[in-house]
């Protein structure tokens, strides 16, 4: 049998000598190459046979599910909105490497505010993931979105939608809110309410501490809220966050850390994040030195203080953080 001759694979302006290399420099000129051979030769003289077997068995597809394999064959990172913008970018760049789309991803803000993006700047290419994106007055479809004009994209993968509903609080539709200056999300009914997407309807249950907890571990058993299974009772702090005044201006604590100053309307809450609450006690999960009780807030004084872990109050949950 006649030996191959070695060779390199050009590619993105290189010659490809080894698999370090054709993952750095891996372009859609890839395609190509697997088409006429000449990959599989090229894996072949490297006696590469692992990935040899993995190229060979591709199933005949289209280009972007043939590429998509590609990238797994070679260990490339990329995904479907990644290999959208590669495949449909009104001006092709084959010199574009996923690994350079990658690297522009945004890694600062949780929060994006999709008016401030706009419109796109020339030459922009940013890719956001797993971000919350503001998108006040607009109705969005689904969780990935890639927006194309003459100058840049902009590419949302797996990123929630919310509304701004206050200075402080990003409504999501499922009945959470985002609190922007703790980066906590809080479900807006206690437990016991129904949020029928614009307020909580029903009476708010009473748990003892212990049966919060169960309550829960049963919740987040059988389900979750809203996509998610790690909800749990705030701390005693992060439930202090929520106490606020109806006049716009947040209560202050005093040194005792158990009592707030000044004046305001009940329930001492954002009814806007929070609507229908309680004017009563609210368990957080933080226990004291004593096992016989744990710290709790009056949304009715705006109080933080103890009680006896056998004595009612409602709950509700939090999630993020810690």
């Amino acid at each position: 049998m006649p030996k191959i001759i070695k060779f390199d694979l050009p590619i993105d302006g290189i010659r490809a000598k080894n698999i370090d290399e054709l993952r750095e420099h891996f372009t859609l000129e890839i395609l190509p190459y697997f088409h006429n051979g000449l990959l599989a030769k090229w894996l072949a003289v490297r006696k590469l046979t692992t990935e040899l077997s993995a190229l060979q068995a591709i199933a005949a597809s289209t280009d972007p599910a043939i590429f998509k394999d590609l990238c797994a064959v070679f260990g490339v990172e990329a995904d479907d909105a990644v290999i959208a913008l590669m495949f449909n970018d009104p001006t092709p760049k084959l010199s574009l490497t996923v690994a350079e789309v990658v690297k522009q991803t945004e890694s600062a803000d949780k929060v994006i505010n999709l008016a401030a993006l706009l419109p796109i700047q020339a030459g922009t290419l940013k890719l956001f993931t797993e971000r919350t994106l503001v998108v006040d007055a607009v109705d969005l479809d689904g969780t990935d979105l890639i927006l194309q004009s003459a100058d840049g994209t902009l590419i949302f993968k797996s990123c929630q939608l919310a509304t701004k509903i206050t200075a402080r609080y990003l409504a999501f539709g499922d009945g959470t809110v985002l609190d922007i200056r703790t980066s906590l999300q809080w479900m807006r009914c206690a437990l016991g309410q129904t949020w029928d997407g614009k307020n909580c309807s029903g009476a708010a249950s009473s748990y003892n501490w212990n049966a919060a907890h169960e309550a829960v571990a049963a919740l987040n058993h059988d389900g979750g809220y809203a996509g998610y299974c790690d909800w749990r009772l705030p701390s005693i702090d992060e439930l202090k966050t929520l106490v606020y005044c109806s006049s716009g201006q947040p209560k202050t604590w005093n040194d005792t850390g158990k009592k707030c100053e000044g004046e305001c309307n009940r329930p001492m809450i954002d009814l806007i994040a929070f609507p229908h609450t309680p004017i009563s006690l609210c368990w957080s999960g933080s226990p004291t030195g004593n096992s016989s009780s744990a710290w709790l807030v009056s949304f009715g004084s705006g109080s933080a203080n103890y009680y006896n872990r056998y004595g009612n109050g409602h709950v509700r949950l939090v999630r993020g953080g810690q």
